[in-house]
C-alpha cells in the first residue's frame, strides 16, 4: 500500500506531514560506534557469551570493521550456542537489511514487524542500528501523537465533506447518549463564544462511529470497529504515558495499527477529493 500523507493545499495535514518526516531513523538509532559487533570467524558460543545484554541482531563485520550485515543472536538465547564459526550463518547485507538516517521513522515502523532490526546507513557508510525496541523512544511517541491528530483532522474533514450543510444527518450515527453530550457541550461553546464548529467538538470515538456507519471508507463494520478500537487504545496509551511499545508483542501491534492509520487515511482522503470535484462539476 502506498499511503497519501495529507491531502494537497490543506494547511493542517501538510504541517504534521512535515512534523512526521522531521522525525527520523537518525534520532532514534543505536549510533555505530555504540554497537557490539562480531566477525565471521568467531565462534559463535563465543559471541554469544560475550553477549550479556542480550542483543537479538549482531552486526558483523571484517577485519577492516566493514559491515558485512546482521547476525541473529536471538535464535541462540534457548539453544544451546555451538561451538563453530559464525561462517555464512548470518543475513549478508543488502538493500533489504538498510533504511537511511533520513528516512521518516514510520518507514521503518511500518515494516518493524516483518523486519524488527536494520542497520541504518548515512551517505556511503553504516551510521549505526535501529530495532523495533526502539519504538519506545520520544521520538516514536510524537511521531505517533502526529500521526493519530492527522487522521482525526482527515475524519473530521471527510465528515464535512458529506454532508457540508447538514449537521444533523452525520450526528444521527450517534448513539442518543453520545449526541446528547455532544449537544450540551456545542451549547456550552456557544453560551461562552468558543464555539468553532460542531465537528471539533466530537471526540474521536465520535467520528470513528460516524466514518462506519456512514460508509465513508471501505471495510465492514466489524473490520473498522476494530481498526479504530486499536487507534483509539494506542491514543490513550500515548496520551497517558503509558507503556505502548514494551514487549515485542505490543511493539509488532503497533506497526499493524499505524498501517491502519495510513491506509484509512488514505481513503478518508480519497474521498475528500472525489466530493471536492463532484463539487467543482456541479458548480
Amino acid at each position: 500500500m502506498t499511503a497519501r500523507w495529507s491531502a494537497g493545499g490543506d494547511v493542517g495535514l501538510d504541517v504534521l506531514e512535515r512534523v512526521q518526516r522531521s522525525l527520523t531513523v537518525g534520532m532514534i538509532m543505536t549510533p555505530r560506534d555504540d554497537l557490539m559487533t562480531c566477525r565471521s570467524e568467531d565462534t559463535i558460543a563465543a559471541v554469544m557469551l560475550k553477549n550479556s545484554m542480550d542483543y537479538s541482531f549482531l552486526p558483523v563485520v571484517d577485519g577492516s570493521d566493514r559491515y558485512l550485515g546482521l547476525f541473529d543472536a536471538g535464535h541462540w538465547f534457548r539453544r544451546t550456542p555451538p561451538d563453530e564459526p559464525i561462517g555464512d550463518s548470518f543475513e549478508a547485507f543488502s538493500e533489504d537489511l538498510v533504511i537511511g538516517a533520513d528516512a521518516s521513522i514510520f518507514e521503518f515502523v511500518m515494516q518493524a514487524d516483518e523486519r524488527p532490526t536494520r542497520l541504518v546507513v548515512s551517505g556511503h557508510k553504516v551510521a549505526g542500528l535501529i530495532s523495533i525496541s526502539d519504538l519506545q523512544q520520544l521520538p516514536v511517541r510524537a511521531a505517533l501523537f502526529t500521526l493519530i491528530t492527522g487522521l482525526e483532522i482527515a475524519m473530521a474533514k471527510r465528515i464535512e465533506a458529506e454532508w457540508p450543510d447538514d449537521s444533523d444527518a452525520w450526528k444521527g450515527l450517534l448513539s442518543g447518549a453520545r449526541r446528547a453530550d455532544l449537544e450540551k457541550k456545542i451549547s456550552e461553546a456557544r453560551q461562552s463564544d468558543n464555539f468553532v464548529s460542531e465537528i471539533a467538538l466530537t471526540q474521536l470515538c465520535d467520528k470513528s462511529t460516524v466514518i462506519y456507519k456512514g460508509k465513508l471508507v471501505p471495510g465492514s463494520r466489524k473490520e473498522l470497529k476494530s481498526a479504530f478500537r486499536d487507534v483509539e487504545d494506542l491514543r490513550n496509551n500515548l496520551a497517558h504515558a503509558n507503556y505502548y511499545a514494551e514487549t515485542p508483542e505490543a511493539a509488532k501491534n503497533v506497526c499493524s495499527v499505524v498501517r491502519s492509520i495510513l491506509e484509512i487515511k488514505t481513503d478518508l482522503l480519497e474521498g475528500i477529493e472525489q466530493k471536492r470535484q463532484e463539487k467543482e462539476a456541479a458548480a
